[in-house]
């Protein structure tokens, strides 16, 4: 038993002296790193790697002596793109974008769109083959009105897959000679151990060839996201009231979507008077059916209206309480009214009014001077 212990740390040890030596390589140049890297078999049909995929190694790479052969790999490289974009239907793009993916085999991975304040936003990241990265970023950008951003950035990954592919390999030659030591083992403790150390190196491997795996999906496709913001101006409204009477007070609502804010407002209630307010108010003096419009301009001049015909409908009111309040309040401030115009004007022509009273005072005083004087003559 203890020479089969003694077996297991040796190759164990041999596993941990090969991973300082990985170490130490990548921390030299890239000409030293090169001659340790494993071999690769050229494809272009799996629609990964443009240019080549990267298989395990075999023993092939393996000098007699244990040292690894020199070859060659292309380089592994991650792209992303990300761009926002203002564009006229975020819909409409949104299945444009789909579209391109699909022409260049690539796929969506997520998309969805939102409505924030006064306007719509979009998202949407898809993979195209990397081959395309720069011709799908390029066709996408033709969707937009304008392009406010737009950046990318590559990462290396080559010899992350490599020192993967180099542990993998020394990990799978461990587990092979575990394996035939096991198969001589003839006491259950020993056969245990093994199969304990089978297990962890079990482990390892699998992860190793899920972060290959995901090396190798990253680098043949590249990642594009797409912000959009939309720039079609869309205009709609609605009232408080629909019917209503003479005297009543309609709340109007706008509710505009997209476009650039600030935004000028106009209404037309259909009545001859207008509205530059964002929720104006309005009262109808006689009956009828009127016609509301609004006409939106946003900050870059684009203007878009709707009217809707006979929307509103206006019937004579009636006795209300309501409306005997406001009568009387009315009638109160029309009396003041007239009360504060007479006592403005006998203030301002008060002395018109002195003289006229100063001329009748001296006619009725000499009428009363000639009344005696007549009697006495006659």
């Amino acid at each position: 038993m203890k020479k089969i212990l003694a077996i297991c740390l040796s190759l164990f040890l041999i596993i941990s002296a090969f991973s300082c030596s990985r170490e130490s390589i990548k921390d030299g140049s890239e000409d030293s790193y090169s001659k340790y890297i494993p071999p690769v078999m050229t494809t272009t049909d799996s629609g990964y790697y443009p240019n080549s995929t990267v298989t395990y190694p075999s023993d092939e790479y393996f000098g007699g002596d244990g040292s690894i052969t020199s070859t060659v790999i292309d380089r592994m490289i991650v792209n992303n793109g990300n761009m926002t974009l203002i564009v006229h239907d975020i819909p409409d793009t949104l299945d444009e974008i789909n579209r391109i993916a699909q022409s260049y085999r690539g796929y969506v991975v997520s998309s969805n769109n939102w409505k924030s304040g006064e306007r719509i936003y979009g998202y949407i990241s898809i993979r195209v083959p990397a081959q395309h990265f720069s011709d799908a970023m390029d066709t996408i950008a033709q969707l937009a009105v304008e392009v406010s951003a737009r950046s990318t950035s590559a990462q290396d990954v080559t010899e992350d897959y490599i020192d993967l592919t180099a542990r993998l390999s020394n990990l799978e030659t461990t587990r092979g000679q575990l394996l035939a030591i096991m198969a001589e083992a003839k006491e259950i403790e020993d056969i245990l151990a093994i199969q304990m150390q089978l297990t962890s190196i079990g482990e390892q491997i699998e992860q190793i060839k899920g972060q290959m795996q995901y090396l190798e999906q990253t680098s043949s496709t590249s990642l594009i996201t797409a912000n959009l913001e939309q720039a079609k101006l869309e205009v709609k409204f609605t009232a408080g009231r629909i019917n209503a009477e003479t005297g009543d007070k309609i709340q109007f609502i706008p509710d505009v979507v997209g476009g650039f804010a600030p935004y000028s407002y106009v209404w037309d209630f259909g009545d001859g008077k207008t509205s530059n307010e964002a929720n104006p108010r309005h009262e109808y003096n006689k009956p009828g059916s009127y016609t509301i419009s609004l006409t939106v301009t946003d900050d870059r001049g684009n203007t878009k209206m709707q009217a809707r015909n006979d929307y509103i409908t206006i019937t004579q009111g009636g006795w209300t309480f309501s409306g005997v309040v406001s009568g009387a309040w009315d009638a109160f401030l029309a009396f003041g009214r007239v009360l504060i115009s007479i006592l403005v004007g006998i203030v301002i022509f008060s002395p018109v009014w002195l003289v006229i009273g100063l001329v009748i005072w001296y006619v009725r005083k000499q009428r009363r001077k000639a009344k005696p004087a007549k009697e006495k003559a006659s």
